[in-house]
């Protein structure tokens, strides 16, 4: 069943049935419904292209009512649209200044792109986005393409896209043109001081697992692999409740699979107490076979653990698994790769390979150069750099003095538009 479920196969000749439904459907509506379904499946490839190239030929793809119709009836984001407009874990990056200098907005999850552009009028979009560069950043891989879709269609300019996986940039800019991704990740800003990593030979905990209690964490997979561990290992959980599971049907999960081990499990811990758990562990496991960037992986790099992620994981962080920082875990030889991991660990240096490629600020710098790039070459102005961002685990600004420097910008868009931005937003983004 697991095979099935995770087969590319699969996953290509769905993709191609809801690519066909959507040659064949009526409406411009149900086109981009079943079209846009279609590119989640195929990722990439001459499906994708043909998808996304069907999308853009249909007279409905630049016009907002059909996109909207799509997005509000998508159970995911009707409930968030009816109980709260405001956006959250969104952050101004820089402000706009006079010569049509535009300042920046940088939003995360999808649902906060849905709140601002349905929140706002056609002529109040238009403001924004002649005054702010608008970053929209990804959850999950594959993104959501109605929501993107619906961002195009509501939009004139250049739109930047953050990809929750690199492999998943090239799709992500095919879909239009006005599409630009960053070269990040969700998870590349972390702010290094947020971890201060034990001594290898002090740190008290074997292996430790950081993953909210959802069933795509498979638990399940880690616990059949403790099984053939020594049972004297150290092994700490550390989750948050989800619809229909908890620590107790966890902790229930592991005896149903005769874990050996005594786990210490802790639920929604503050993330201070989280990070010293990480930084006295000496590896860092994540299971997921498809998610975003997964930021408690990279988190764990900062924290000095080696790190252990599913080998031909969809997932955006496994693009940092090296030598210098942890294994690729061969599904039925788990539990040998991470023993031979964790003998391992303490001649590895992940925090070293985190420190010069992932930190919050060389993302920034990256962002930074691209847009005072793009500005040089469009003749637009260009006379303060953006501020430095960090996520803990939502975006925020690394240095209170930019903070408090850039109050201004937002109480001016809460005056314009107090439905989308609410009055505490600079204060909350990161909760």
């Amino acid at each position: 069943m697991d095979a099935v479920r995770y087969s590319k196969l699969l996953r290509q000749a769905v993709g191609f049935r809801w690519y066909l439904q959507g040659c064949a459907a009526k409406s411009a509506t149900q086109r981009i419904r079943c079209h846009t379904k279609a590119l989640a499946l195929l990722e990439g490839g001459p499906g994708h292209r043909r998808a996304a190239h069907s999308l853009g030929q249909q007279p409905g793809f630049h016009t907002l009512a059909p996109w909207e119709e799509v997005v509000r009836s998508a159970p995911r984001y009707a409930s968030m649209l009816r109980d709260k407009s405001e956006i959250n874990r969104s952050v101004i990056l820089k402000a706009p200044a006079a010569g049509g200098e535009k300042g920046l907005l940088f939003m995360t999850f999808e649902y906060n792109w849905v709140r601002m552009l349905l929140g706002l009028a056609e002529t109040e979009r238009r403001w924004l986005e002649d005054h702010y560069q608008l970053v929209l950043s990804t959850s999950w891989s594959p993104t959501d393409y109605a929501a993107l879709g619906m961002a195009v269609a509501a939009t004139k300019g250049r739109l930047l896209v953050q990809s929750s996986n690199y492999h998943e940039i090239r799709a992500i800019e095919a879909f239009h043109p006005r599409l630009t991704c960053l070269k990040t990740l969700p998870c590349d800003w972390t702010n290094p001081d947020f971890h201060q990593p034990k001594p290898s030979a002090a740190r008290e905990t074997d292996i430790l697992m950081v993953a909210n209690w959802g069933a795509f964490k498979r638990h399940w997979e880690f616990f059949r692999a403790l099984r053939y561990m020594p049972p004297e290992l150290k092994i700490v959980l550390i989750g948050q409740p989800e619809p229909g599971r908890s620590r107790e049907s966890i902790l229930a999960l592991s005896r149903t699979l005769g874990v050996p081990q005594r786990l210490e499990m802790h639920e929604s811990l503050p993330i201070e107490e989280v990070a010293a758990h990480q930084c006295n562990s000496k590896v860092s496991v994540i299971l997921s076979r498809r998610e975003g960037g997964c930021l408690a992986a990279v988190e764990s790099l900062f924290a000095g653990c080696a790190l252990a992620l599913r080998a031909g994981a969809h997932v955006g962080s496994l693009a940092y698994i090296n030598e210098q920082t942890g294994r690729r875990l061969r599904p039925g030889r788990i539990h040998q790769d991470l023993m031979e991991l964790m003998d391992a660990s303490s001649r590895m240096s992940p925090r070293q390979w985190a420190m010069e490629n992932i930190t919050c600020g060389l993302s920034s710098k990256k962002l930074n150069t691209l847009l005072k790039e793009e500005a040089v070459k469009s003749g637009t102005p260009w006379t303060q750099d953006i501020a430095e961002m960090q996520c803990r685990p939502h975006p925020t600004h690394a240095f209170p003095a930019d903070r408090e420097r850039l109050r201004p910008a937002y109480e001016d868009l809460h005056q314009r538009f107090p439905k989308v931005f609410g009055a505490s937003l600079i204060d909350t983004s990161w909760r």
